[in-house]
C-alpha cells in the first residue's frame, strides 16, 4: 500500500535526521565544549545516544496502530524475517525506549533543581550517586517493555476481534504478522484484565514523569532569580540557558512523543463512549506514531540553538568557514570578470 510505504519514508527520514543531528552534538560536546561537565556532560551525551537508538529500533520494529473499537493493535511493517518473535521483540523495546526518554528528561530536571538549590549536591551526582541517577531512567523503560510483552500478547480472542478489520485495512493476515493485542473486554463484555493493566501501567508510567517535570519545573522558574546570585554573572547566564533547553526538551516529547499517544492509549478504555455516536469505530492510529521519530532532531537542534556555548562553536568553526569559502569564490569570481573586462577593454583599443 501506498500509506504505509509513506509510512516507511517517513521512518527512514526520522532515522536519518536523528542520526546526523544527535551524533553532532555528541562531537561538538565530546571534542569542544567547555562548560559541560561532569555528570550533565554525561547526560547529554546519553540522552544524544537514547536519540540515535530509538530511532534505529524504530527502522527496525516498524511499528504500526490501529484502534477498532475497544481493542488497540500493535503490529510490525517488517517482513524481512519469517519469524515472528525478533520483529515483535523489537516492538517491545521500541516502547520501552519510549518510557526511557520521558524517565531521562525528568532525571534532568530533579539534577538542575538539586544544582541549582545546593550546588554541594553537584559533588554528590558526580559519584556514584551521578551513575544511579542516570542508570535510573532505564527501570522504568524496562518495566514498560516486559508489561507491553506478556500482557498484550495476542490470542485467538484478540485475534478473531481484529482479524478482518486488518484485511480489510491492509490486506493483511492476522496470523502471518508479528502484533500485540489490547483487548479491554471479551466477546461476553467481561473484562480482560491483562489490558487493563496494560493501559494502567502505561498512563502511570507517563504520568508519573511528567508530574515530575511539572513539579520540578515549577520550583526552578519561581525560586531560580534569587538561587542565581550565589553563582557568577557566566554561571548564571549558562543556568538560564539550560533551563530553557529543558522546558524545549518537555515541549517537544509533549508534541511529538505523548500528544499521539494518548488517544491511542484511551480510545480502547473510553469505547463505550463512542458507541454512543457511532456503530463502528476504525482508526489508522499509526499515522500518529510517524511524527515519534522527528522528536529527537527536534530535541538536538533546539539544545543546539538555545545553549550559547554551542552556537558560537558552530558559528567560529562551520560557519565562518562556509561563509569564508563562499567570500573566497566570490573574489575569485570578481577577479574572473576583471580580467575578462580588461582584456576586452584592449581589444577595443587596439581595434
Amino acid at each position: 500500500m501506498v500509506a504505509l510505504a509513506l509510512v516507511n519514508i517517513f521512518s527512514k527520514n526520522g532515522f536519518c535526521a536523528s542520526f546526523l543531528t544527535n551524533f553532532f552534538v555528541i562531537y561538538l560536546t565530546t571534542f569542544f565544549v567547555k562548560n559541560l561537565i561532569g555528570t550533565y556532560k554525561k547526560m547529554i551525551l546519553i540522552f544524544s545516544l537514547l536519540g540515535i537508538l530509538f530511532s534505529g529500533i524504530e527502522i527496525l520494529a516498524r511499528p504500526f496502530a490501529h484502534n477498532y473499537n475497544n481493542s488497540l493493535m500493535f503490529f510490525s511493517l517488517n517482513f524481512w524475517t519469517s519469524s515472528q518473535t525478533l520483529p515483535e521483540f523489537f516492538i517491545s523495546v521500541w516502547a520501552g525506549l519510549y518510557v526511557t526518554i520521558l524517565a531521562f528528561i525528568a532525571v534532568q530536571f530533579v539534577y538542575r533543581y538539586s544544582c541549582l538549590m545546593n550546588t554541594n549536591v553537584m559533588e554528590l551526582f558526580d559519584g556514584f550517586g551521578g551513575v544511579l541517577l542516570m542508570m535510573y531512567p532505564i527501570l522504568p523503560g524496562v518495566i514498560y517493555s516486559c508489561v507491553f510483552y506478556l500482557f498484550c500478547l495476542p490470542d485467538n480472542i484478540s485475534d478473531s476481534y481484529v482479524q478482518d478489520e486488518i484485511f480489510e485495512n491492509y490486506g493483511l493476515i492476522i496470523k502471518e504478522i508479528p502484533r500485540f493485542i489490547a483487548l479491554t473486554y471479551n466477546l461476553n463484555e467481561t473484562i480482560r484484565w491483562n489490558s487493563i493493566y496494560f493501559f494502567l501501567s502505561a498512563v502511570s508510567l507517563i504520568s508519573i514523569h511528567y508530574a515530575i517535570m511539572f513539579y520540578f519545573g515549577l520550583k526552578m522558574h519561581f525560586n531560580m532569580k534569587q538561587q542565581l546570585l550565589k553563582f557568577s554573572s557566566k554561571n548564571r547566564k549558562l543556568q538560564r540557558q539550560f533551563f530553557k533547553a529543558l522546558i524545549f526538551q518537555s515541549i517537544g516529547p509533549t508534541v511529538l512523543l505523548v500528544l499521539p499517544a494518548v488517544p491511542v492509549l484511551l480510545c480502547p478504555v473510553v469505547a463505550s463512549f463512542f458507541h454512543f455516536f457511532f456503530s463502528k469505530f476504525s482508526w489508522q492510529t499509526g499515522w500518529l506514531y510517524s511524527f515519534i521519530c522527528f522528536y529527537p532532531p527536534f530535541d538536538s537542534i533546539s539544545f543546539l540553538m538555545i545553549v550559547t556555548e554551542y552556537r558560537n562553536i558552530i558559528h567560529e568553526r562551520y560557519w565562518s568557514l562556509l561563509s569564508g569559502s563562499r567570500t573566497e569564490q566570490t573574489k575569485g569570481d570578481s577577479q574572473q570578470i576583471n580580467k575578462e573586462n580588461q582584456r576586452r577593454h584592449v581589444k577595443t583599443i587596439m581595434n
